[in-house]
């Protein structure tokens, strides 16, 4: 017998209004977002701010989001989900808004500082939200290709937020898109009334505080191997993609070309797209087991530019490498939306992601500065083993290994 969500079709979940109505808001959402990263980075060049202030200003809107995460999965698990959405993305896209006026009036740049810190909480309230309100609005035995279908749109919002950038810089003002964004997140939350509450899910026996986030790590703790892939992520993100990611521009662009750069970060959307849809689809009897050997393939892009390859084999392995990580984000997502009660969901999904993501940042200001000392090849090298070595301390694991998921009978 196979995991359920290789039972539920794309077009039954789309027949569905709650669900359509709900994915359509997080694609509207995901398109704007997708935009921001290219938004921030042409505007503050043509407002002729220095790359210190850039980073500031992506860090400010991270920085946020991974302190209060934890509090945002309390919160949601307490509270009616939908309501809590919408509040989240009423008050995100207002500080985009604001952020855009100042951006473009000319105004202190610590105040678009300060709204994008805002942000970054309002992010950091509405998603575990998001995560714990899916089983709300899908059968159970959905989940898998409603994660498909969120995971996949995650790619293709990838390959159209930049383009939405490039219109609005085309038209002289690449600060529009951030309103894009705002309005996104506004139309999000239009779009999710009348739907289902997402009723509190809370334990009879459960308290809040400090009782809820001890909760929360008791249901996580039941599954031994997200504990253990979360860690391990929170390695690959630091020790992995981030000297990919901050090394990478530069080495591309000297042997190649900066077009190059994002002819790459389009190809790794596609992928992600690509292994978004395919792996919801699957009838796989061991999908803990297949998502960690599928982040093999995010050690071939920096083996790749290490190794000095070209341009055919590096487009490949961004390919690859979003495929495992569109693959692997619908497996997770799905076994632990399927193995954590209801009442608890919010804060696993919380707490896994301030465990995965924490360390990033450090990792963007830790590369450089190593490659300055040892060069960026033998970092990527590194990189590419310690892929390997982290896949490699997962399938060790025989509680993963063995983990089957939940079956239909």
């Amino acid at each position: 017998m196979t995991i359920a969500t290789s039972k539920a079709g794309f077009r039954e979940l789309l027949a569905s209004s709650p669900f359509r109505r709900f994915f359509v808001s997080r694609a509207v959402s995901l398109i704007g977002d997708a935009a921001v990263p290219t938004a921030l980075a042409l505007s503050m060049t043509e407002l002729g701010y220095s790359s210190g202030w850039l980073g500031g200003m992506l860090a400010a809107a991270i920085l946020p989001k991974v302190a209060f995460l934890v509090f945002g999965g309390i919160i949601a698990d307490r509270v009616a989900k939908r309501p809590l959405m919408v509040a989240s993305s009423i008050s995100c896209g207002m500080a985009q808004l604001i952020t855009v006026a100042l951006l473009v009036t000319g105004a202190n740049l610590w105040w678009a500082l300060a709204c994008q810190g805002i942000y970054g909480m309002c992010v950091a309230a509405g998603h575990p939200a998001t995560f714990g309100y899916l089983p709300h609005c899908v059968e159970r035995h959905q989940l898998g290709a409603a994660n498909a279908l969120i995971g996949g749109w995650t790619g293709g919002a990838a390959l159209l937020g930049p383009a939405v950038t490039a219109a609005f810089s085309a038209m002289g003002e690449p600060a529009w898109a951030l309103a894009f964004d705002g309005a996104s997140f506004l139309l999000a939350a239009a779009l999710l009334h009348g739907l289902p509450r997402g009723a509190a899910d809370v334990d009879e026996n459960s308290q809040g505080g400090v009782s809820a986030l001890r909760d929360g790590w008791q249901a996580m703790r039941e599954l031994p191997w997200l504990l253990r892939m979360t860690v391990v992520d929170s390695t690959i993100l630091l020790l992995v993609s981030a000297p990919f990611m901050v090394l990478g521009p530069g080495l591309v662009t000297q042997r190649m070309s900066a077009n190059v750069w994002a002819l790459l970060m389009l190809l790794f959307a596609a992928g992600e797209l690509v292994g978004s849809l395919v792996s919801g689809k699957l009838p796989l009897r061991r999908p803990i087991l297949a998502a960690a050997l599928s982040l093999l393939a995010l050690g071939l892009p920096p083996l790749c530019l290490a190794a000095g390859a070209g341009l055919a084999p590096l487009s490949v392995a961004q390919v690859l490498a979003g495929a495992s990580v569109g693959a692997y984000g619908v497996l997770v997502s799905t076994v632990v939306q399927e193995s954590v009660p209801r009442e608890h969901l919010a804060k696993v999904g919380a707490l896994s992601s301030i465990g995965s993501f924490a360390f990033l940042p450090v990792g963007y200001v830790m590369a450089p500065l190593l490659a300055s000392l040892a060069g960026p090849t033998p970092l990527l090298w590194a990189a590419a083993a310690w892929t390997v070595v982290s896949v490699g301390v997962l399938s060790a694991d025989q509680r993963l290994r063995g983990f089957r998921g939940h079956r239909e009978d």
